[in-house]
């Protein structure tokens, strides 16, 4: 007995329907997606003309001026003068300190050493600024108008 060979039968496979399923879902999420809105985003109209005016934050911020002098003297051999008056000794930093950290916590720090001072004595009142809680510190050269 011969065996007769099995005929195979080529299907083709029609597209179109699987096409028109997926156009119509990519349809159905575009039209359906909402689109998250911004938070926070403010229309405004900015001059094009004026450059960054910082003036009226600078104000808002209260503004610590602390010098440094090397003075044999005093506590660590420094004298400390915040905002023109004299500070007796590194607590009394602290104290000064601690009072303007309960007024404004915001408060912006710059540091005036007198070139003699060492980085030892200047470390000394960062750690106390730092320990107040006060962090935006700005180094400055000496003031000369004091």
């Amino acid at each position: 007995m011969a065996r007769q060979k099995a005929e195979i039968e080529e299907v083709d496979l029609d597209l179109t329907p699987m096409i028109d399923v997926v156009f119509l879902l990519l349809i159905f999420f575009i039209v359906t997606m909402k689109f998250k809105v911004l938070e926070g985003k403010l229309e405004t109209e900015l001059p094009k003309d004026v450059g960054v005016n910082r003036s009226e934050v600078d104000e808002l911020l209260e503004k610590i001026e602390i010098n440094i002098f090397p003075d044999k003297a005093g506590e660590n051999g420094i004298k400390i003068i915040v905002n023109g008056r004299a500070m007796a000794s590194l607590a009394t930093l602290r104290g000064e300190l601690r009072r303007w950290y309960d007024i404004n916590d915001e408060s912006r720090t710059t540091l005036y050493p007198e070139a003699k001072i060492n980085y030892e004595q200047v470390i000394k009142v960062v750690d106390v600024i730092l320990g107040v809680g006060l962090t935006d510190i700005t180094f400055a050269g000496v003031r000369w108008d004091m």
